[in-house]
C-alpha cells in the first residue's frame, strides 16, 4: 500500500487534535529534571534502587539511576511523606524488573495504602508486567491514581530487547487486568526499541485499540552509554511524525504526548518540532526551539510541574518560567 505523503496525514492530525483539544500544547517539567533552577514537583522513586534483573538491551538500569531509591515499604512511606511535606504533588513509582518482567508490588502494596491515607499525592505506578489479577486489583484498592505501562507490539523485539518471553502475551494480559480493574492505564511506546528499527509500534497501537487509552505517550530510543544500544542511529524522522499523527488518527479522543525518554543531542530539536507538528498534547521537557515552534503554529502554551502523563490540573502553573534549553 502506498504511503500517504506526509504533510497530508500530519495537516490531518493536527485538525482532528484542534476539533477535540483545541490549540493548546503543555509543556511538563516532571521531578526528575531541573530547569531555571527550578524542579518539578513529581519525583521518580524506585522500589529497588539501580538493581533490575531483567537487563533489557536499552536500558541495563541506566534510567533508576536518577531516580529516588526506596527499597523497603517502610522507606518508600518516609520519602513519600517527606517529598509531600517539601511541596510534591504527586510521585511516580517505578523500579527494576525480576526476569517475567513483574515489580515487587505483594511487598509494597501496604505501603501504597499508608501513602495515599497519610498524604495528598497523586501516585502513578510504572506496573511492569501484571501476571495474576490479584495484582491489578490490589493497585486499584489501595488507591493507585494511574498506572503507566510499555506496550511492545513485535514478539522479537520483546524477546531480544527486553528478553522477555512472551512478552506480547505477558503485555495484554496486563492491559487486560487493568481494564477490568478500570484502573487508569496510560501506554508508553517507545519508538526505535528494535535497536532503532521501526518494528511492531504499529502492532502496539493495533494492541490498544479495544482498551480506548485516554493518553498515550510516545518516547524514541535513547541509545545510553553502558548498554547495547550505545553508538544506535535514531529512528528516521518521518517515520516518528508518521507514528504520532497515525495515534491520533486511530484515537482521536486521546491525549497524547512526548514523554521525557528521547534523545538528547542534535536531534532533540528535530524531534520535538516533529512531534508537534504531529499534533502532540503534551511534550515532557522542552527546549526553547520547542517553545518556538508551538508559538509559531499558534499554539496556547501553559507549562506543568508534573509527569506528562498526569491530568493538566493536578499540577501547579509553572507561569512565568524563563524558558532556556535544557540538557544540552
Amino acid at each position: 500500500m502506498k504511503k500517504r505523503p506526509l504533510e497530508d496525514l500530519l495537516t490531518e492530525a493536527r485538525g482532528l487534535s484542534s476539533e477535540r483539544f483545541g490549540k493548546r500544547i503543555l509543556f511538563h517539567l516532571p521531578g526528575m529534571f531541573v530547569l531555571d533552577g527550578r524542579r518539578g514537583r513529581y519525583p521518580a522513586l524506585s522500589l529497588t534502587g539501580e538493581h533490575c534483573n531483567l537487563g533489557c538491551d536499552h536500558c541495563r538500569g541506566r534510567l533508576l539511576q536518577p531516580m529516588i531509591p526506596a527499597t523497603s515499604p517502610e522507606e518508600l512511606v518516609e520519602r513519600c511523606i517527606r517529598l509531600a511535606d517539601e511541596g510534591a504533588v504527586g510521585c511516580l513509582i517505578s523500579g527494576g524488573c525480576d526476569p517475567r518482567g513483574r515489580l515487587p508490588w505483594d511487598r509494597f502494596v501496604e505501603a501504597l495504602r499508608r501513602i495515599k491515607d497519610l498524604t495528598h499525592l497523586h501516585i502513578s505506578v510504572h506496573t511492569g508486567m501484571l501476571l495474576e489479577p490479584h495484582q491489578a486489583r490490589a493497585l486499584r484498592q489501595v488507591g493507585v491514581d494511574q498506572a503507566l505501562v510499555d506496550v511492545v507490539g513485535d514478539e522479537e523485539t520483546a524477546r531480544k530487547v527486553l528478553h522477555l518471553e512472551g512478552g506480547l502475551t505477558a503485555m495484554s494480559r496486563t492491559l487486560q487486568a487493568l481494564a477490568e480493574e478500570g484502573l487508569e492505564m496510560v501506554p508508553h511506546i517507545c519508538i526505535g526499541l528494535h535497536y532503532g528499527r521501526i518494528r511492531g509500534e504499529r502492532r502496539a497501537l493495533e494492541l490498544l485499540r479495544p482498551f480506548a487509552p485516554r493518553r498515550i505517550v510516545w518516547i524514541v530510543l535513547m541509545p545510553l552509554p553502558g548498554t547495547p544500544m550505545k553508538g544506535t542511529p535514531s529512528p528516521p524522522l518521518e517515520e516518528i511524525g508518521r507514528l504520532i499523527a497515525e495515534s491520533r488518527l486511530l484515537f482521536p479522543h486521546a491525549e497524547i504526548s512526548l514523554g521525557c525518554a528521547r534523545p538528547r543531542g542534535r536531534m532533540r530539536p528535530a524531534i520535538e518540532r516533529m512531534a508537534i507538528d504531529a499534533s502532540i498534547n503534551r511534550m515532557a521537557l522542552f527546549s526553547e526551539a520547542a517553545l518556538s515552534h508551538a508559538r509559531s503554529m499558534g499554539l496556547d502554551i501553559a507549562f506543568r510541574d508534573t509527569c506528562c502523563s498526569v491530568d493538566g490540573d493536578k499540577g501547579r502553573p509553572l507561569d512565568g518560567l524563563e524558558t532556556k534549553p535544557i540538557w544540552e
